[in-house]
Order: C-alpha cells, then structure tokens, then sequence
C-alpha cells in the first residue's frame, strides 16, 4: 500500500515550516561569514618543494601580525590554497619573504587580489542574480501553466514552486551559517554558483510534478478531489524524481570525499541543496497546494 502524501500534508508542512523558522533564527543570530569574494583580499595557490603540513602553515601566519587569520586549505601534495585579508603590497612581499625563510623555495601557482569594493560589487550583483532567479522563475511556472482550470489559478503554481525555492535556499544558508561559525567556513562565488544550480535542478524536479498536475486535471473524474489529483500526480512522478536525484547525488558523493579539499564545500552545497530541492518537490511544493486550494476555497 502506497504511503499518500497528500494526506498526511499538515505533517509534511509542520516539518517544512519548522526547517524555515529554524533557518531564519540561525541566520538572524550568527549572520553569515563572508569570503574574499565579497569582503575582499587575496587567494594564493602555492607549490612547496620540500614537505609541508596543513599545521605548520596555519601556525606561521599565526606568527605574521595578520588582523585575521589565514584560510588554508590543503589542494594536493604540497600544493596550499592560502586566503589572507587584504594588505598592502608592502606587508605581502615580508610575508612572502618570510615564508621562504621558513620552509625553503615555492612556486606561485596563482594569486588573486580582490578590492574591497569589488568584493561589495560582487556580493550585490550575487544575492541580485539569486532574486532574478526566483523572480524569472515564478514568471516562467505562472505563464506555463496559465490554461489550466482558473479554479486552480496558474499564479498558485508559481507560488507553490517559489515557495520550495525559498526553503531550499534558507535550509542551505542556515548549514553553511553553522559551518561558518563552527569551522569558519566562508561563503564566496563558489557557493553562489551551488545556490543557483540547487535552484535549477529544483524548480526543475518541482515542474515535473506541476506538469503532471497539469496533465491529471485534464483526465479528472468527477469523483475525484483536486487532493486526488495531486497524489495522483506525486505518485506516478515520485520514481522518476528519487532516481534522478541518486543518479546525480552519486557522482557528487564521490567528488565530495576523493576530490579536492578546494571544491568540498562547494560539491558538499550542492549534495545538500539536490537533497533538499527533492525533498521540498515532492513533499513541500504539491501538498501546498492542495492546502492553498482549500484555504481560499473555505475563506468564499
């Protein structure tokens, strides 16, 4: 017997809810750590010819007058990802000088300064490309499906696959906010990017269930409830939805513990937010509108 969703919605909504007001406070009280991307300050990826310890890094720059401390992270065999604050090019060059002292020849492999005002450019035109996003995207679902039946209304759609957007997002802010204040883990370009694909593959997920919605609501009975429908459609979709999201989860999973430690908080972003999207897709999005439906239905 098949577990039906839709029924047991308030349940679904309570625990979608209480994810959202959690995520909120936990960004309202500790905020977020922003990076170099948008505070500015300057990526160095070296090469050291004799072996050096992730420890030994960290404990130098301690000793280097640095407001706050160096990010290091380690990207292959004696090869370092080293994020420091802004300075001035006269600062950089004894840091550099003292490094060789301590642990002989290395190679530059790359530098990146950012300016602090480039930094608060780039945190603006993120958190606006974000808003865009979800703007086009409720635009997009609302026009799509503008010729199903009006007591469904369209513009419930897109509020329905909006709304399990807003939560993906929130659910992912509030991770990273714990991960920034127990591991000060930073959020730069990086995790914007892993935002805005959470938001693709999750309105996308949310769109195949609509559009079944949609398909279903042609071939309703008359015995059948607008809450049958929507089960109806979540079930015949549900298959499709789980597998797609493991086929992709698989990959990432490996890249999250064998690759890089450069990219593991981007890929651990996007192994959140696809778990994330699925499950708001399936339980968030359609029982939302069954209850949006009845709501306004009981309020005429």
């Amino acid at each position: 017997m098949k577990y039906n969703i839709t029924a047991h919605r308030k349940i679904w909504l309570a625990i979608s809810g209480s994810l959202v007001a959690l995520s909120i406070a936990l960004v309202g009280i500790f905020g977020t750590n922003l990076g170099l991307d948008f505070l500015g300050g300057i990526r160095w990826t070296v090469h050291f010819e004799t072996p050096v310890e992730t420890a030994q890094l960290t404990e130098f720059f301690a000793t280097q007058d640095l407001e706050k401390n160096a990010q290091i992270l380690s990207a292959a065999e004696n090869d370092f990802l080293i994020t420091l604050e802004e300075l001035p090019e006269e600062n950089l060059d004894t840091i550099k000088t003292n490094l060789t002292t301590t642990f002989g020849a290395y190679e530059e492999k790359s530098f990146r300064r950012v300016d602090s005002s480039i930094g608060a450019h780039f945190k603006q035109k993120a958190f606006t490309a974000v808003g865009v996003a979800m703007l086009g995207i409720i635009l997009f679902v609302a026009f799509a499906f503008r010729k199903i039946p009006k007591s469904v209304n369209p513009w419930r759609f897109g509020g329905a696959a909006i709304v399990a957007l807003f939560h993906d997002v929130l659910i992912i802010l509030a991770i990273f906010t714990v991960l920034g204040v127990v591991l000060d883990v930073e959020l730069d370009l990086q995790f914007i990017t892993a935002l805005l694909a959470t938001l693709g593959f999750s309105v996308n997920d949310t769109i195949v269930i609509l559009d079944r919605v949609r398909e279903n609501l042609r071939l309703q009975k008359a015995s059948d409830t607008f809450s049958d429908t929507i089960e109806t459609s979540v079930q015949q979709t549900l298959q499709r939805s789980i597998n797609t999201s493991i086929s992709t989860l698989l990959p990432l999973l490996g890249l999250l513990f064998l690759g890089a430690d450069a990219i593991f908080y981007f890929i651990l972003a996007l192994v959140i937010g696809i778990s994330v999207g699925t499950y708001s897709s399936i339980f968030l999005a359609a029982p939302l509108l069954v209850t949006w439906k009845e709501t306004m239905e009981r309020r005429k």
